[in-house]
């Protein structure tokens, strides 16, 4: 035994012909090796999910500052993320330094361009115009708002201000809005069908209600809401655009000029604002209102008449439904016509909605409810009067 193990240790003690090395070294060296990799290979396995979602959140576009990985979740808190902030430069490249073939859409408040960011991602650069709001109401106002999420509306991804620019970039929507597919489709078969103007009309209910009801610490207006600001994806749904816009535009110098009517607002705006300039929750529920009308009958919130007298949707809807004529009220591009049951369903909301005793509209959590379809399970007994007395009551507290 002892004579066997004195000849192994010979036989590792003797060089071997790869560069005089003694075997026993090499053995060695061979297994510290083949652990070596084992380990590499295992940390690799274990650490690779967590390597590839810090070099995702690690991943920013050129000239972002701080920019967090994008949160699907709907998040009801108000932004507390560091800046999500563009250089000029960097807008003024992926725009071509604003050239005209990349404007998408120009608007009363805004140019928008469409560019390409986030490596290959499509996104709308929106200019805006006449904004005078000071840097940090800007930066504070735009921030709030990049940290709101909801499938309904239109996703903010940072903003840029620098000298007399403020522009915010968003999430691009390449279907369109609804008012153009409302009143500028020169089809005679409109591609909107009656379900898909339901599954709008619903759409933008749930967004009014998130902007109105699950914001921390304080609801955020719209302000504006109207058919061109419905941005319209490939499968028609909705996305709620221009929210808050308001905030940061004209705000030097809202003090000190008389109420008027915003550009692009005629026909939309409560009755009240024009007595006490304040726009409201209730106001944005009015705003829906005009909006289930124009949906239903494909018109426009206000149309001039061949004498260049102007003839408000609301007035010709309440003038409709006096007269029952509701054949005459959905749009007669509509493929296939809804049931009565449904049709007088969503003029009862838009009427409730348009109440000019601010008391009396619903709060957008209720319109939804009253968009289920177990309410449309309703029987036309119980619609018919509730339609009519809210027409009269209308009609009364406008004689008021």
């Amino acid at each position: 035994m002892y004579l066997n193990f004195t000849a192994i240790i010979q036989r590792l003690s003797k060089p071997i012909p790869f560069f005089g090395i003694k075997l026993w070294i090499a053995i060695l060296t061979c297994i510290v090796l083949f652990v070596l990799i084992c380990i590499t290979t295992l940390c690799i396995i274990i650490t690779r999910p967590r390597r590839r979602c810090k070099a995702r959140k690690s991943l920013k576009p050129m000239g972002m500052r701080s920019i967090p990985e994008k949160q699907v979740i709907v998040s009801t808190r108000r932004a507390t993320k560091p800046s999500y902030q563009f250089r000029l430069i960097e807008i003024q490249a992926v725009t071509n330094d604003f050239a005209d073939e990349n404007v998408v859409a120009c608007g009363d408040y805004a140019i928008v361009y469409h560019a390409i960011m986030f490596g290959n991602t499509r996104v709308a650069i929106k200019r805006l115009l006449s904004c005078r709001t000071k840097a940090k109401e800007f930066t504070g106002e735009v921030e709030v708002l990049l940290g709101l999420r909801h499938k309904n509306m239109v996703n903010l991804f940072g903003y840029c201000f620098e000298g007399n620019y403020r522009i915010i970039v968003e999430e691009y929507v390449d279907n369109g809005n609804l008012g153009q597919w409302l009143h500028d489709c020169i089809s005679e078969v409109s591609p909107l069908t009656w379900n898909i103007r339901m599954n709008i009309v619903l759409g933008i209910a749930k967004g009014l209600a998130y902007l109105h009801e699950d914001t921390e610490p304080a609801a955020i207006i719209h302000q504006h809401l109207k058919s061109s600001s419905i941005l319209l994806d490939r499968h028609w749904n909705p996305k709620i655009s221009d929210f808050g816009i308001t905030n940061f535009l004209y705000s030097d110098e809202r003090s000190n000029h008389p109420i008027t009517t915003p550009p692009g607002m005629s026909g939309y705006l409560a009755p009240e604002y024009l007595s006490t300039g304040i726009l409201d929750e209730k106001s944005d529920v009015y705003n829906f209102g005009i909006l289930i009308m124009e949906i239903v009958s494909g018109k426009p919130s206000i149309e001039y008449t061949s004498t260049e007298n102007e003839e408000y949707l609301i007035d010709w809807m309440k003038s409709m439904v006096a007269s029952q004529q509701y054949d005459q009220i959905v749009d007669p591009k509509l493929p296939e016509r809804p049931s009565m049951k449904e049709l007088k369903i969503f003029l009862l909301i838009a009427l409730r909605c348009v109440d000019p005793d601010v008391n009396n509209r619903p709060k957008m959590g209720e319109v939804i409810h009253m968009l289920q379809p177990r309410d449309l399970l309703l029987s036309d007994v119980n619609v018919i009067p509730l339609l009519h007395h809210n027409f009269k009551s209308i009609n009364k507290n406008e004689c008021a």
